[in-house]
């Protein structure tokens, strides 16, 4: 069972599978699809609350425990300096989509597509990390650093969704993420009386989780603020450890779900707004993640020694695939149908920015030693 499992995480399998099921059943019988998406499946929740708002939590908390590896002691982003061309990366990952998006509309497209500038700051991490198996070895410093860029890349992307996207029905409501900041204070209790199991970290978690719901921000990333107070120490036998361990089969397992529920696009409209969404999204990523991270090399921030330019670029393409989050934010970008489902195509395209790193790893880069 075991060797099966490292099986399925290492090449994405169950990601896969429900991305290309999400694609074809919207594409041969939509209205059965959506009635999927829609249907209250468990005390009154859909399918899409139980997968982005319930299981994505353990998906970035898995995430955040390979960050908590790195940023230990002989890790890739210790001393901590070392993952400042990753905060760097993310902001240059953020800002030149938005500004090619500004540019590119005003030349080809029209006022009426403006709402979607924030469209090309996502980075879908499950799926750019699918991507990124293929063709770094698995304990490669460019995972780790795809993997700190995408997370960095979350935060300000839901940032920018509760400033800039707000839901009149739903407003932002900050003086729950004291219950946020309550979470972080116990688990550094926790901590402090060096609690032996991951377990009593599940009350912050929760905590965590029901403070950014009750804000009405996305609490995907609730456990993001917990990990790093579990103790890693001991190795094997550290709560840290136990609780990765525990975590990644439901994590492989539930990236089926995840794929199957958000990657569902129905093949339409094609416009001017396609194309917009498309280069603003893959050619931002590629130019500010290079730019940004090789302006902040000048300042003395070097990247780890296995990183080189070749990496960079393999990684900066990688990072264009919006897909999932992209979709999130066309969805509440635009109302008109229509304008929809272009900004969407466009988000769905990306996924060829993933394919073309690839390509390049295996082919122009076959002979490079990663």
């Amino acid at each position: 069972m075991q060797k099966a499992l490292l099986f399925l995480e290492k090449w994405s399998l169950p990601l896969i599978l429900g991305i290309v099921i999400a694609l074809i059943w919207a594409n041969l019988d939509s209205e059965s699809y959506q009635h999927f998406l829609h249907a209250k499946w468990f005390f009154g929740a859909d399918i899409h609350f139980l997968v982005n708002d319930i299981f994505l939590v353990l998906f970035f908390g898995q995430v955040m425990i390979e960050i908590v590896h790195e940023l230990a002691p002989e890790g890739a982003f210790n001393p901590i300096k070392k993952a400042i061309p990753n905060l760097v990366g993310a902001v240059g990952g953020v800002l030149l989509p938005i500004v090619l998006f500004f540019s590119f509309n005003r030349l080809f497209g029209q006022s009426a597509f403006d709402n979607g500038w924030a469209i090309g700051t996502a980075t879908d991490i499950a799926v750019a990390l699918l991507f990124a198996r293929f063709i770094f070895p698995k304990k490669h410093p460019a995972i780790t650093f795809l993997l700190f860029l995408a997370v960095v890349d979350d935060l300000i992307g839901l940032g920018i969704i509760a400033a800039f996207y707000p839901d009149v029905q739903k407003p932002v409501m900050p003086e729950y993420l004291f219950l946020v900041f309550g979470a972080v204070l116990l688990s550094l209790f926790l901590r402090k009386i060096k609690t032996k199991t991951y377990l009593p970290y599940a009350i912050p978690a929760g905590l965590s989780w029901f403070g950014m719901f009750m804000a009405n921000l996305h609490p995907s990333l609730a456990l993001i603020w917990i990990v790093p107070f579990i103790s890693g120490e001991k190795g094997e036998k550290s709560p840290l450890h136990k609780l990765e361990h525990h975590l990644k089969p439901i994590v492989t397992l539930g990236l089926f779900f995840f794929g199957l529920t958000n990657a569902g696009v129905a093949f339409g409209n094609i416009s001017t707004l396609t194309w917009i969404i498309l280069t603003s999204l893959v050619l931002g990523k590629f130019i500010g993640i290079i730019s940004f991270v090789n302006i902040c090399g000048l300042f003395g921030f070097k990247l780890n020694s296995k990183i080189g330019a070749i990496e960079l670029l393999l990684i900066s393409m990688v990072s264009g695939v919006g897909l999932t989050v992209s979709l999130f934010i066309a969805d509440i970008a635009y109302i008109e149908t229509f304008l929809k489902d272009a900004a969407k195509m466009g988000a769905l395209l990306s996924l060829l920015s993933g394919f073309c790193a690839i390509a390049l790893a295996k082919t122009v880069f076959r002979k490079h030693r990663f």
